[in-house]
């Protein structure tokens, strides 16, 4: 396990400062598209596939790139000069495997960010490798909460004089406090060191950044972008096509708050 020494303790705020080496981004692309109908990583956002947008963000804040695409799409989107191309496996947490073999032992710090976010700037990628460069040993942008997340359930029968849908149906029960959470979205900065060594057990995950923390890692979280949409389906598609000339034209896309907060470890 990499070292997690370094920690001021109670503050929460890392003593550490000064990764070298250089920062490596790879982009996730390696998904079949099943909730959108397709391979949405090729379809068209302002005359370029979904892919173009990320690595064309992450160019402008990185020294290289890896992109993992699915296999047997290799010719579908041939990658720029110097940007590497590899073969994704067959769940998210091989993928970023697959694209971690891609990046050079001497990175100091490792983006991954996906398709999915086509719409973060350059600002917000040098705004999550500076935190780790200042200490940190992740970062996420975060939004915060504007409407009320519940804990829902599903109800195997639900006692009605009928009239309100088939079951199952949804129950609500706990409502989240909005002050202690956030929207989270990619992309994300790691310590190359930590990143890998998480990674080293080949264990399934959702995402990289919990991986950390329950390695005792300090994720910082930093402010988002609103218009960094997550594009899921057509419909958020449609949404992305209509935000990309206000992100064009804005050159960087709104921020949300100032401030940073620190993950509980």
């Amino acid at each position: 396990m990499a070292d997690l020494a370094g920690r001021s303790g109670r503050s929460g705020r890392p003593e550490r400062s000064g990764i070298p080496g250089p920062v490596w981004t790879i982009v996730l692309a390696g998904g079949g598209g099943t909730r959108f109908g397709g391979p949405k990583q090729f379809f068209d956002l302002g005359g370029e596939p979904l892919l173009a947008h990320p690595v064309a963000a992450a160019r402008a804040a990185s020294d290289g790139i890896v992109v993992v695409v699915p296999a047997g799409t290799a010719e579908s989107w041939p990658p720029p000069p110097g940007v590497r191309q590899v073969t994704g496996g067959a769940t998210r947490a091989e993928s970023v495997r697959a694209g971690l073999a891609g990046v050079p032992a001497d990175a100091g710090i490792i983006v991954i960010t996906d398709a999915a976010h086509p719409l973060a700037t350059p600002a917000l990628y040098r705004r999550v490798v500076d935190e780790v460069r200042a200490g940190a040993d992740a970062a996420v942008p975060g939004l915060p909460l504007t409407e009320v997340v519940k804990e829902v359930r599903v109800a195997d029968e639900i006692r009605s004089t009928g009239g309100i849908g088939p079951s199952p149906r949804l129950v609500a029960g706990a409502s989240l406090p909005r002050e202690t959470h956030r929207l989270v979205q990619t992309p994300h900065a790691f310590r190359a060191d930590l990143l890998r060594s998480v990674h080293a057990d080949a264990r399934e995950a959702v995402e990289d950044s919990a991986m950390v923390a329950e390695a005792g890692g300090l994720v910082v979280v930093v402010p988002g972008e609103p218009a960094n949409i997550h594009v899921t389906t057509p419909d958020e598609l449609a949404m992305a096509r209509l935000l990309l000339t206000h992100v064009r034209s804005e050159g960087e896309s709104d921020e949300f708050g100032t401030g940073r907060v620190h993950a509980v470890r």
